[in-house]
């Protein structure tokens, strides 16, 4: 018998999974196995963490400790084995928990990193010199930086951040770890010592306060010989007090209300944000934590929900869109945001939200059977993603263990079954209006006004010029030289190379041993890209039920599910050029009133009708986050519900009603976004870049929002001088080109088979007056539509400045084939995924100096695009440069291919394939995607495995040569870029010396022409995100 006890063990009632749950007697370490049909095994490491202070120790942790750790005291051995391993590390630190994943193709990778990432966890070296370069510093030329630094300067000033912190502020009292922000202030981590990490990685990390969740096909033997086997080495518990749950600082409901406002850096001053947060039920009152979940969901999702539609589906809008969540903490903690807030409404929010939530909170007012259709909604949700995933379980296992008993009693009941669900289910009208009136009336809210403020936004870049200035004079130039020597030497110290004897000791997993998702392909009506295997069961029985003149393509994946999931897919070139920049007002269709037998259906009704009987809609450009050409209307749904969810589609293809007031809602919320749009200097870079590659015909330009601006407020214009009839006959017409027999590509996922008419049920699906003897029209690509900018990528070079973006986005493009099955394809990914590896050239040169957050390759075959990506670049030139000089020595032999990162490379490659395959549902439109749209057969990834064993580091290198190289030679590729307005020049001036046009262009602030100032480096406006970093093993698809 070993030191670990089984504590809980059960089958879930709602997912195809089981768990088990141990705890060992001698150290209190907590293991978890969920065993799930899947290629990919995952696992999730969770630490407790708590800290009464701002200090971002658990942060920190967060980083430090993929440094090294006793038994391999190397930085980078952890992630540089992963390459190898088929595996990809992550984690993320939230305000009560610190989570490290892994993420592997097969078990035998996994089991073999299993006890070497644990050892990194509670055994980490900290080393000044870790912590010098990971959390902050001073370089040669004063500046800050750091990699959690430069993460958190990043988010600290952006609304939604201040928001959130000025919440739990004044939710909770100033002891309470719950009020602390973990991820660290800027003020806080420029004084955080070595020691204070130290100290709270002893107090923390402990085996009682580490729980290990691995969930996938495992063999439970070997997993619990690992964990015996490291559980040996940790010393006994101690009594220690867990987080949060032993703690003094207990959370309470607010005796009075709490009203704060709060400004936020922005030259934009026309929208701001109001935050609501209550105090919930208990975290062990499962029934009254997924009702309250649900209420808010009652109250805010869709544009039926009393507060969506009393405030954002309006003329006039009091917010473009509402957030809503919880916070599992030892009560849960109920939050309400109101974005795009017009400042003039931001006094005013705070009693409209009152009066609507009292308003509705009777008997007389609430809803019921709405109530109850959300609860069985919400119900088939959980039954759908469990199917798919074992992430929700994982989710549900870590909060059990931050808050739930330590026997597992708890466990079994909150997440076994759906006796929760039963139970609320039952509730009657009196008890929700009760517990509507308990929790979100009655009790006081701390209720957070954000407003944007321009003297702030001044007075920051002030305050930023000015430190660099004082910082300069105080260390002068000596002292500046010793700091950039004490860096140099603290990163060779980091730098030391892991020994190969080390890397060799670990056996590498054979990827012929991974299990790929398989399902049966079926090919009916217009289909002639399927070979149907006639002698599969499930095919003939699908082929049996279909009419002999069944006038649709339908392509059927047929594996067992309890839900069924139908993509329609368009062609857009269907739609007039001039019509394309409606496409986003068009995609609201699912939220419109009807005309059905002359009867006119209110969109409330629509709604609601779609709610109840479908499990989730949408119609958006795209299939599966690839072909931005297409257009997709997509369905999920019970089987149950499958003929229904035909019916709804027929519905809203041609009964909807283009209605004047629900046009005008839709219009409304695209303007008032726009000053969210203007402060992401992602989506920035993403509309110059699609600006200047694609044409007018190109769907995705046509959708970029940015660009639309003027064409929103002249529809919004038109509107308010009569002229609605103009838009409503553009609409029909994209109505009257896009739904025809011959523009449809019906794809069908699920267990078709065991219905009873899976095929005859589409008979009634088009009007008569839709059939045609039309061919079938092809599928849209997007290099079809390149500008004569993106045909060439040269010469060219492309900056949009914002004040609201400090940090830097830059992409340099250059052209690689639009063939799927080019031969260079193979060769390309590994090169892409070499040069972005976790501690690979890219990693060690830009993002571990400082330069830059991130920096990548992406692929997108589509555009025929090959891009070098700076991500929140600290020094996007240097960036450029260092990604130059990688690049250029690999190419001409000055530097060798490491032998570890090639195979690495194709090992990355293989966890991609199986992670993006990691359920049926995703597996079948992955096989749709190979075989019909990219033409490379329905067994792609078997092949595509086989066609990387035979790149070479010969073929490695010809292809940097061929196509990477080009990347940074002005002749061959275009540059676009997003930088702060102060920072133009000087961008504009490197690009220039490196022989590009350059074009500048500022980013509009309606109503605005005040000029911007000097400011300094701050990054931008993206939420935290730590650990390794992946890409599409096909393509990046940032089109």
């Amino acid at each position: 018998m070993g030191s670990f006890e089984l504590l809980t063990k059960f089958d879930f009632e709602y997912a195809p999974s089981s768990l088990k749950k141990w705890r060992s007697k001698r150290t209190g370490l907590q293991a978890v196995l969920i065993s799930k049909d899947t290629p990919v095994v995952h696992g999730h490491f969770a630490v407790a963490t708590e800290v009464e202070d701002d200090s971002g120790t658990p942060h920190t942790l967060e980083h430090l400790v993929f440094m090294g750790s006793a038994k391999y005291p190397y930085k980078g051995l952890l992630d540089t084995l992963g390459n190898v391993m088929f595996s990809n590390t992550n984690a993320w630190t939230a305000t009560d928990q610190t989570v490290y994943t892994l993420t592997t193709a097969g078990w035998d990778g996994f089991k073999t990193l299993l006890p070497v990432y644990l050892d990194h966890v509670i055994n980490p070296t900290l080393t000044d010199e870790a912590c010098y370069t990971e959390v902050y510093h001073v370089d040669g030329e004063a500046k800050e930086k750091g990699v959690v630094f430069s993460e958190m300067q990043g988010i600290q000033n952006q609304p939604w951040f201040q928001t959130a912190l000025a919440s739990q502020r004044a939710l909770f009292d100033s002891k309470s770890g719950y009020s602390s922000e973990t991820g660290g202030l800027m003020e806080n981590l420029r004084v955080l010592d070595n020691a204070t990490i130290r100290e709270f990685h002893e107090s923390s990390y402990r085996a009682s306060n580490l729980c290990v969740i691995v969930s996938g096909v495992v063999d439970e033997d070997e997993f619990l010989r690992i964990m015996e086997d490291f559980d040996s080495e940790l010393p006994p518990a101690e009594d220690s007090k867990r987080p949060f749950v032993d703690s003094k600082a207990q959370i309470a409901r607010l005796d009075k209300e709490v009203v704060k406002e709060i400004e936020f850096s922005e030259k934009d001053e026309s929208y701001g944000e109001v935050n609501f947060s209550w105090v919930g039920p208990e975290y062990y009152k499962n029934d009254e934590d997924l009702a309250i979940t649900l209420l808010l969901e009652y109250l805010c999702d869709s544009s039926i929900a009393i507060l969506t539609k009393t405030l954002v589906e309006i003329d006039d809008p009091w917010s473009s869109y509402l957030e809503y969540n919880t916070d599992d903490f030892t009560f849960i903690i109920a939050n309400i945001k109101l974005n795009d807030v017009p400042t003039d409404k931001l006094p005013l929010v705070k009693e409209k939200v009152y009066e609507l939530l009292k308003e509705q909170a009777t008997v007389e007012k609430f809803d019921l059977g709405r109530m109850r259709e959300i609860i069985l909604n919400a119900k088939k949700r959980l039954l759908l993603a469990a199917e798919k995933s074992a992430d929700i379980l994982s989710d549900a296992v870590i909060t059990d263990f931050l808050y739930g008993d330590l026997e597992g009693k708890a466990l079994t009941k909150n997440i076994s079954s759906l006796d929760d669900y039963r139970t609320i289910l039952e509730w009657d009208l009196e008890k929700w209006v009760f517990f509507f009136n308990y929790y979100l009336v009655e009790n006081k809210a701390a209720v957070i006004i954000a407003k944007p403020s321009k003297v702030l936004y001044k007075s920051l870049k002030d305050s930023n010029k000015k430190l660099i200035e004082e910082r300069k004079e105080k260390l002068g130039e000596e002292g500046l030289r010793k700091l950039e020597q004490k860096l140099q030497d603290a990163q060779a110290k980091n730098d030391t190379p892991i020994p190969e004897s080390i890397l060799n000791a670990f056996e590498k997993p054979d990827p012929a041993r991974i299990k790929f998702i398989n399902t049966t392909t079926v090919g009916l009506g217009l289909n002639r890209d399927v070979e149907n295997d006639l002698s599969d069961e499930n095919t003939q029985k699908i082929l049996n039920d279909t009419p002999a003149d069944l006038p649709l393509y339908i392509n059927v994946d047929q594996f067992k599910s309890e839900f069924i999931s139908i993509n329609v897919l368009m062609s857009s070139r269907e739609i007039p050029e001039r019509l394309l920049p409606y496409f986003d007002i068009f995609v609201e269709i699912f939220s419109l009133p009807m005309l059905v037998n002359g009867e006119t259906i209110p969109y409330e009704e629509v709604v609601k009708g779609l709610q109840n009987d479908l499990v989730d809609h949408s119609l958006d450009g795209s299939f599966k986050n690839q072909f931005s050409e297409v257009i997709n209307a997509s369905v999920q749904v019970n089987k149950e519900n499958y003929a229904k969810a035909i019916e709804w589609l027929r519905k809203i293809f041609w009964n909807t009603v283009f209605d004047e007031t629900r046009i005008k809602v839709t219009i409304d919320k695209l303007i008032n976004s726009l000053p969210s749009y203007k402060r992401s200097g992602e989506t920035l870079l993403n509309s110059i870049n699609t600006k200047y590659c694609l044409s007018k015909r190109s769907l995705k330009a046509s959708r970029d929002t940015l660009s639309n601006e003027e064409f929103y407020r002249s529809l919004s214009s038109k509107i308010a001088d009569g002229e609605f009839a103009s838009i409503q006959r553009d609409l029909e017409t994209i109505r009257e080109c896009l739904f025809k027999a011959n523009n449809f590509r019906v794809i069908l996922a699920g267990d078709l088979s065991s219905l009873e008419h899976p095929i005859q049920a589409w008979k009634e699906f088009l009007p008569a007056s839709k059939l045609t003897k039309e061919p079938l029209l092809p599928v849209p690509r997007t290099f079809e539509v390149r500008t004569h900018v993106g045909e060439k990528l040269s010469k060219k070079a492309y900056i949009i400045t914002a004040p609201a973006s400090e940090s830097t986005f830059l992409l340099a493009s250059t052209n690689i084939p639009t063939d799927y099955n080019d031969e260079d394809m193979a060769a390309l990914a590994l090169t892409s995924s070499y040069l972005q590896a976790v501690e690979g050239p890219f990693w060690r040169g830009i993002r571990g100096t400082g330069l830059a957050y991130g920096a990548n390759v992406g692929r997108s075959v589509e555009s025929g695009q090959l891009s070098f990506d700076v991500y929140r670049g600290a020094n996007a030139v240097e960036a450029f440069q260092v990604a130059k000089k990688i690049v250029v020595d690999l190419a001409s032999g000055e530097t060798e291919i490491d032998n570890t990162l090639f195979e690495g490379a194709m090992s990355t490659l293989v966890n991609t394939i199986a992670s993006s395959e990691g359920n049926f549902f995703s597996s079948a439109g992955a096989k749709y995607m190979d075989n019909v749209l990219k033409k490379r057969g329905p067994h792609f990834n078997t092949k595509f495995i086989k066609q990387l064993k035979q790149v070479t580091k010969q073929d490695m290198v010809n292809i940097l040569q061929k196509y990477y190289v080009k990347i940074f030679d002005s002749e061959t590729s275009s540059v676009f870029a997003c930088t702060h307005t102060s920072k133009g020049e000087e961008l504009k001036a490197f690009l220039s010396s490196e022989g590009y046009e350059v074009n500048v262009e500022e980013v509009a602030i309606h109503g605005d022409e005040e000029d911007d100032e000097d400011g300094e480096d701050e990054d931008d406006d993206s939420e935290e995100e730590t650990g390794s970093e992946s890409e599409s093993y096909d393509e990046s698809d940032s089109e």
